[in-house]
């Protein structure tokens, strides 16, 4: 009897330990981190991507950059919609706190458990769910230092990179917007506060100018803050200027927009928070991050940081983490300007997004000397194999506003300290030439081939140091002054040297378009000395007052214009000639150099006497 109950009890526990429910395995469509983070009653941030992408290849034929920025935000924003709508209302209405990422097709949710995992593999419009970890994102090639000192007019940084030369014909940035991704900006420094897009001089708005993609706790902070440093120096090495000296910035002319993506005294970044401020550089969102309008983009976005896995991000180890958000922008004409790191000087040191990413244009440091800087990165991309950076810029002792107060300044160096010299470059070259906005190629292009070439004795990727381009200053240091005369068809007049007065004088114009896009909007001009008389000109064209101009819908590439104005005087002397031109709605004419005729007074024939004797 106790044999046969000992057996059916030993039967009962068996049953027991049968029926008794496991725990269910992890579903294929959540990643093996994010599952751990949320055993034991864990909660995590997630990232959840829904299915699908749309082609956004159709903007590349678009010409302008409203153009290209409309379609490709409207585009991503109607596919989302589409993707995620009833996903995200079925969140909402589980009191789950999200931001819709619909650059890359992803909602952010805070705060996940494993109910909400297991909820979400189950449903059909949910591809992926990842954990989003945060991150420290700021790298500093040396930490930054207060200077008591007076400063220099024009910092040696921007000296070096031929700013000066720019301004002084005209072209500051004007009409273009760079948008700072970074820490945050101290938006009311003396050298700030003048070109942040928020401020018309007597009042604030920080909605579409400010977003806070990594608060520290709470909601996001609706007025710009930067409690690193790091965001308000690098905004004042782009546009900072105070009016008072301390002319920091490259392109003091433009204006900036900002979004934290990385939060705190340490710069804590994630995957989410750097899609979140890519997404509001294509179509900045109030304060709250609603309403995305497009036709309020950036034209640029400078990228001191970099997405690193030895920090523990999860989605960074992918090293395509940041492909489909940053091609987005370069297809909506939005350039992405990202430092190389602080990982010099060996090679292959290239290794962190964005600066990897054929879809950045990847800047290296360089000391006051023009040598590049031991903690630059040096390429190639370990990504792609390709050659890495693709230009350098100052960044050792570059001085720049700190966020301590409204009028602190101090020194940093790194790779982060040079990005914002090459983003205030782009500005200047685009205000000079507008119809280039929006063509990020063709910028990047000429950026490479007007660039001041430098070597070295290191070889990298096999390609040595002593050829240009190279692995460790790409194509050289970055040169204001040589893009924007690329850029621009300057008008080149001749003239005789001398001539007579009352006959007629012939002033040649010729213009050159030599970039591979079409010129739009060509108008030439020259203005008459008030001695001159105007005889006529090939081909046609109007006479308003002393000024003769010429108008052209178009100008092909690789087209020359040349034009012939005659022109007579009555009076002897010199008789300058000088043409500028307009294109693709530029607000400052480009002048071609002044030529003179001297004007000799008029011929007198004698008749010849001839005296003949008896």
């Amino acid at each position: 009897m106790q044999s046969r109950l000992l057996c059916f009890l030993v039967s009962c526990a068996l049953l027991t330990v049968a029926w008794q429910p496991s725990n269910p395995p992890q579903p294929p469509s959540v990643s093996a981190r994010a599952w751990q983070a949320t055993a034991q009653g864990r909660r995590t941030d997630i990232l959840i991507t829904a299915r699908g992408y749309p082609d956004l290849s159709l903007a590349r034929n678009l010409r302008g950059k409203e153009a290209k920025t409309r379609f490709v935000a409207q585009t991503l924003i109607d596919h989302a919609e589409r993707a995620q709508g009833q996903l995200r209302a079925a969140l909402r209405a589980r009191g789950w706190e999200i931001f819709p990422l619909w650059l890359t097709n992803q909602i952010a949710v805070r705060n996940a458990d494993r109910a909400l995992l297991r909820w979400l593999a189950a449903r059909e419009d949910v591809a992926y769910i990842d954990l989003d970890v945060k991150m420290r994102g700021v790298q500093y090639g040396l930490l930054p230092r207060p200077i008591p000192h007076s400063p220099l007019t024009v910092e040696w940084g921007v000296q070096r990179v031929n700013a000066p030369q720019v301004w002084a014909l005209g072209y500051t940035g004007q009409g273009i917007v760079v948008a700072n991704l970074d820490t945050g900006v101290r938006w009311d420094h003396n050298a700030l506060k003048p070109n942040y897009r928020g401020w018309n001089g007597i009042t604030v708005t920080h909605d579409y100018n400010w977003f806070d993609a990594a608060p520290d706790s709470g909601p996001p902070s609706t007025v710009p803050q930067d409690l690193n440093g790091h965001g308000t120096h690098t905004t004042g090495t782009s546009v900072g200027d105070d009016g008072a000296g301390n002319q920091i910035g490259v392109a003091p002319g433009a204006r900036w927009i900002a979004c934290r993506n990385m939060a705190g005294y340490s710069g804590i970044g994630s995957v989410a928070r750097y899609v979140a401020c890519f997404q509001f550089a294509l179509a900045p969102t109030d304060v709250n991050g609603n309403s995305p309008n497009p036709t309020l983009s950036a034209d640029i976005t400078s990228n001191s940081w970099a997405c690193d896995p030895d920090y523990g991000e999860v989605g960074c180890e992918v090293p395509t983490a940041l492909v489909t958000a940053t091609q987005a922008l370069r297809d909506a004409g939005i350039m992405v300007i990202a430092a190389a790191g602080n990982s010099g000087p060996a090679c292959d040191t290239v290794r962190l997004a964005p600066a990897t990413l054929d879809q950045a244009f990847t800047v290296g440091a360089t000391n006051s000397s023009d040598v590049i800087a031991g903690f630059s990165s040096r390429g190639p991309s370990t990504l792609t194999g390709r050659l890495k950076p693709d230009i350098v810029a100052p960044g050792v002792g570059v001085r720049s506003a700190l966020a301590g107060s409204t009028t602190s300044y101090g020194l940093l160096s790194g790779t982060s300290m040079a990005t914002p010299h090459v983003a205030g470059v782009v500005a200047l070259v685009w205000s000079a030439a507008p119809d280039l906005r929006g063509e990020v190629a063709l910028t990047e292009d000429l950026l490479r081939r007007t660039a001041r070439p430098l070597t070295t004795t290191q070889t990298c990727g096999g390609v040595p140091g002593t050829d240009v381009p190279n692995n460790t200053y790409g194509y050289g240091l970055v040169d204001a002054l040589a893009a924007v005369k690329a850029a621009t068809p300057w008008p080149v007049v001749a003239a005789p040297t001398f001539a007579w007065v009352h006959e007629p004088l012939t002033v040649t114009i010729s213009v050159t378009n030599a970039l591979p896009i079409t010129r739009n909007t060509v108008i030439i001009s020259s203005t008459l000395p008030a001695a001159a008389t105007f005889i006529s000109a090939s081909p046609s064209a109007t006479l308003d007052g002393n000024t003769v101009r010429w108008a052209f819908p178009t100008v092909a590439p690789s087209a020359t214009l040349s034009l012939t104005l005659v022109i007579s005087s009555a009076q002897a002397g010199p008789l300058p000639s000088q043409a500028h031109l307009t294109f693709g709605g530029q607000s400052v004419p480009l002048f071609s150099k002044a030529v003179t005729t001297t004007l000799l007074s008029e011929r007198r024939i004698f008749p010849v006497v001839r005296l003949e004797g008896n």
